[in-house]
């Protein structure tokens, strides 16, 4: 049924499947979904991949479907691994300054794809990189399509006012007691602290878009709910678009400036080379730090929103000037690899090659080896590198 032999394994979370979209379409194999929710998604918005999706949530029946149709590929775009065949990390938000590359998990897969140099840094001075079976840093692929300018999209907006994007994180929150935890009370999301006042705040004369992480769920009373409403109740709908999408590219790209937090989004806006503004989910606790594994280490890229007083003024600030553009983009170069518009094909000869490896290796034998070798770095990330992990400073 599919001549290529690479799956794709995606949780059900919108954002892991942008990452999975540009790599399929190169590598046209089965995609296994674990929610009905983004099955329905995919079927509505991207009909052209639907017939090749399908939704297995248990995962010995979906190891059982990827042997039927002699997969020896598995792709995830997070630390997930259904420990089959030859697996493949590409990452839904790897830039990120949150500490989510420190992971033992990143020792399972047989090759891991850095979007930059300072998230294999990352690891790196975590103690992982070298119990990685094999890397390569390649590059960004969710913004090939800025960068080589195949990009399209219906603007949100039609008229000459500056537009402002606020792409938070999503809401995490910390354990009742918890010491020398590195999160705020609400975690590292300036939503609940800051969404309503930007909303109060953001001048008339801007236009403003609010897109949430997938995980800030639509239902329920919670702060999008509540910003929903309020944007409803003073009849905003004209200059405020708040959004639920997987891909946050078009929406940047019609944007002035962005306010961000802790987020991955962070980095993907150093493609424009436009001014950024953070909003502190902790003032009190929070400033920016040239640390790579600090979760303000791009705070240094932009001004920073301590006070509601600061919102207005440090927008208007930004529309007329640019003071952090030189470390902004020192940044984004450390961070992201070659910016060219063609990390997918990078991506895509990684993966390539690691298939041809065992390309003569018949199947049956070729699953019996991946099956021993899964065993034994699941023994030695759960009773080593777990533990050598859960030791760094922060993690006690």
């Amino acid at each position: 049924m599919f001549d290529c032999k690479v799956a794709y394994y995606v949780n059900n979370n919108i954002q892991h499947f942008p990452p999975v979209l540009s790599l399929q379409k190169q590598l046209p194999g089965p995609i296994i979904v674990r929610g009905k929710n983004i099955l329905e998604f995919i079927q509505k918005n991207y009909p052209e991949v639907a017939e090749r999706t399908f939704f297995i949530r248990n995962r010995r029946k979906a190891r059982q479907f990827l042997k039927k149709h002699q997969m020896r590929v598995v792709v995830y775009p997070a630390f997930q691994s259904l420990n089959f065949g030859l697996s493949v990390e590409i990452f839904h938000g790897g830039p990120s300054d949150k500490r989510y590359l420190e992971n033992a998990l990143i020792s399972l897969y047989d090759l891991v794809l850095f979007p930059g140099e300072k998230c294999r840094d990352k690891v790196e001075k975590a103690g992982l990189l070298n119990h990685i079976v094999d890397y390569k840093v390649v590059g960004y692929p969710k913004f090939d399509p800025l960068m080589n300018e195949s990009l399209d999209y219906q603007p949100l907006f039609d008229n000459e006012k500056p537009t402002i994007l606020y792409a938070p994180t999503w809401v995490s929150m910390a354990k009742q007691g918890a010491t020398k935890h590195r999160f705020s009370l609400h975690g590292e999301s300036s939503l609940p602290l800051w969404g309503i006042k930007l909303l109060e705040n953001v001048p008339e004369s801007m236009n403003f878009i609010v897109k949430f992480h997938s995980l800030v769920h639509e239902d329920g009373n919670s702060i999008n709910k509540q910003m929903e409403e309020y944007v409803k109740e003073h009849s905003l709908q004209d200059r405020i678009k708040v959004l639920h999408a997987d891909n946050i590219l078009q929406y940047m790209d019609q944007s002035d400036v962005m306010i961000s937090d802790m987020s991955a989004t962070c980095y993907e806006w150093f493609h424009f080379n436009r001014p950024i503004i953070f909003a502190n989910p902790a003032p009190e606790h929070y400033q920016p730090s040239d640390d790579i594994s600090s979760n303000t280490f791009a705070w240094r890229a932009g001004d920073i929103i301590n006070k509601e007083e600061d919102i207005a003024l440090l927008l208007n600030k930004n529309l007329q000037e640019d003071p952090h553009q030189e470390i902004r983009n020192n940044i984004f170069h450390y961070s992201i690899f070659q910016p060219d518009g063609n990390a997918t094909q990078r991506q895509v000869k990684a993966i390539e090659q690691l298939l041809e490896k065992t390309k003569d290796l018949p199947y049956k034998k070729f699953i019996r080896q991946s099956f021993f070798n899964h065993l034994k770095r699941i023994v030695k990330v759960q009773f080593y590198l777990k533990r050598k992990v859960d030791k760094l400073a922060g993690l006690e």
